[in-house]
């Protein structure tokens, strides 16, 4: 990634969401290239790990690399191109566990409307905006943030837009939120960004006023690119701003 756009950023994002946390990048690779690739972890009461406690080092700075090997929850591997099919567990915990969708054949016509991909890589990496390097190829971008701060990330998605639908919230896994759609976003000519997570269970890893943007890495340079000539240099955005 060029060193202008990672300096760029962070100083748009320092002047117009002051305080707000850094976003993680995410990308696919075969090469760790040092990038740590922690042990699964034991599994919770819950029988599973969610990836966003698995990821919270990450927003502590600490890159992290996933795969089928270590990631805590088998709800992650379709969403994150591990898996190439939905199995007998997950249908079992969604319909009847989590209670989430009506039956399986419901199940199966969601993901017949998004074909799963298969991972373009060995690993999944996640890195904190900050710690990205030269070598590295984010694919997408996403944010934490309350209410305003995704009001704000969600007009600069929409600021040079034809349409008003350049932010979408499917229904999906905490992780497809953040990766899955996101990812299969990139495909599209005008690839959208993705509010989440609206996971019943991934919510119970957030605080209540906390949200997910994903931005494919497209739509994200579009977003920089725009920062210093949109609503977020107004006087109304400067009332929001103080509340940070």
């Amino acid at each position: 990634m060029e060193t202008e756009i990672k300096e760029r950023f962070m100083a748009a994002w320092e002047k117009h969401f002051p305080g707000c946390d850094l976003p993680i990048a995410c990308f696919y690779t075969n090469e760790l290239n040092n990038i740590e690739f922690p042990k699964a972890p034991k599994p919770n009461a819950n029988g599973f790990t969610c990836i966003f406690s698995q990821i919270v080092p990450v927003k502590r700075g600490r890159a992290l690399a996933f795969n089928k090997e270590n990631l805590g929850c088998f709800g992650s591997f379709l969403p994150f191109g591990f898996d190439s099919e939905l199995t007998d567990d997950v249908k079992n915990y969604v319909c009847n566990v989590e209670r989430a969708i009506k039956s399986y054949d419901h199940l199966d016509s969601i993901y017949r409307h998004r074909p799963a991909q298969a991972a373009p890589g060995k690993y999944l990496v996640f890195k904190r905006w900050d710690t990205l390097e030269e070598q590295d190829d984010p694919q997408l971008v996403f944010f934490f943030g309350n209410p305003d701060v995704i009001t704000g990330l969600h007009g600069l998605a929409n600021f040079d837009a034809m349409t008003p639908y350049e932010v979408i919230a499917p229904f999906g896994t905490g992780c497809d939120a953040i990766v899955g759609f996101p990812m299969h976003e990139l495909k599209s000519e005008q690839p959208k960004a993705v509010l989440g997570p609206l996971d019943v269970s991934a919510r119970r890893s957030f605080k209540p006023d906390m949200l997910t943007f994903s931005a494919p890495w497209p739509k994200f340079l579009n977003m920089l690119n725009n920062m210093d000539e949109s609503f977020l240099t107004t006087e109304t955005w400067s009332k929001l701003k103080s509340r940070f």
